[in-house]
């Protein structure tokens, strides 16, 4: 796996891919009601910003993941607790994203299925990329990526084609002040999906061209942020600030508002296509960020001996983590991001990087 190099235009698929992932199925920013456009704005500026911190770790250790510089930066016994918290934190999204399409899949397409079942078969999928590499997983994210733009392109195109757009939805700005938007912002939009970019402090050390990490990764960044802004303003357009803030899955329901010539309609399934595609690739992320993870902290020869039991935990733990679909929301929103993403995504990053930055300075000056 060390030996295995990523081209520029594979790191900004995959990162597209993988910023687009659950946030696009879930939603944001959904209790800024119509205002959610300037929540996501705001997400993507900063989200940028954090990219930078990732980055300049990056540039100071190029050729580490972040669980192998953790040891240096913090010491050996720190590091290494550090570096396997990470690890545990790895899966664990891992599982949580599995879940969200495990129930997405359940709910909408195989209501006769279990959870365990399509868990199964995803996580399987997810081994499978796992056993091919690194190189392998990024060519694919290239197709996938295509694939991707083209099923967007055409539900923006039917949606606006089947004149169910009302810009009144939009109404009034900033109706309650800026209040909402502040506590959608923080922690959830920073978070999630921005503040995962963690998972590149992984991957970025892979890249053939270090140089090129800074625009690739703004790039992707942005663009897919402005995707996220895209199909929220869009669902908030269609079905209105109320409806898409209480649905589960707010681009289903907006896209079940096309209608074109009564000819063109239940697009459902172009949906559930591309949702998978995309959780395949945000979960496989997690995979390979646990895999490098645990090879670092458990200094493994054989990184492929991992992935069978790595791949069932995670398959285990998305059942457990939650009762039900509601729980599972619940924790996601109440607990995960301050919890969990804030310290490993934001927090630690930034507690690093100071470190880092004065510990150079200390030996510059001696």
């Amino acid at each position: 796996m060390g030996q295995a190099k990523i081209n520029g235009f594979q790191l900004f698929s995959v990162i597209f891919l993988f910023e687009l992932g659950s946030a696009i199925l879930l939603g944001m920013a959904g209790e800024a009601k119509q205002d959610a456009w300037i929540t996501i704005s705001m997400g993507i500026v900063f989200g940028c910003g954090l990219y930078f911190v990732f980055l300049k770790l990056n540039h100071m250790f190029p050729s580490l993941p972040l669980t192998s510089y953790l040891e240096k930066i913090v010491g050996r016994y720190v590091g290494k607790i550090l570096a396997l918290l990470y690890v545990v934190y790895f899966i664990y999204i891992a599982s949580r994203i599995l879940r969200d399409f495990e129930e997405l899949l359940v709910i909408t397409a195989y209501p006769r299925s279990s959870l365990i079942s399509i868990g199964i078969i995803m996580v399987m999928c997810v081994m499978y990329a796992a056993y091919k590499g690194i190189e392998v997983f990024f060519r694919i994210s290239e197709l996938c990526l295509f694939v991707i733009i083209s099923i967007l392109l055409l539900l923006i195109i039917f949606e606006v084609a089947s004149g169910v757009i009302n810009f009144k939805h939009l109404q009034p700005v900033l109706e309650n002040g800026w209040q909402p938007i502040f506590k959608t912002f923080f922690p959830a939009t920073i978070t999630f999906p921005f503040g995962e970019m963690i998972t590149f402090t992984m991957l970025l050390p892979f890249l053939n061209k270090h140089e090129s990490a800074r625009k690739i990764g703004i790039l992707g960044v942005s663009l897919s942020g402005i995707v996220l802004l895209i199909f929220s303003l869009l669902n908030i357009l269609i079905a209105g600030a109320d409806i898409t803030s209480r649905s589960a899955f707010p681009i289903l329901t907006a896209v079940g508002y096309i209608n074109i010539a009564d000819f063109v309609q239940r697009l459902d399934i172009v949906v559930i296509i591309s949702m998978v595609i995309l959780g395949f690739v945000k979960i496989t992320v997690f995979f390979f960020c646990a895999i490098i993870g645990a090879v670092d902290v458990f200094k493994i020869e054989h990184p492929q001996k991992l992935i069978y039991p790595l791949g069932i935990i995670v398959l285990i733990t998305a059942r457990v983590i939650a009762s039900n679909y509601i729980d599972h929301l619940n924790e996601g929103i109440k607990y995960v991001p301050y919890y969990l993403h804030l310290p490993f995504q934001i927090i630690i990053p930034v507690t690093l990087l100071l470190i880092a930055i004065m510990k150079q300075k200390f030996i510059s000056q001696s």
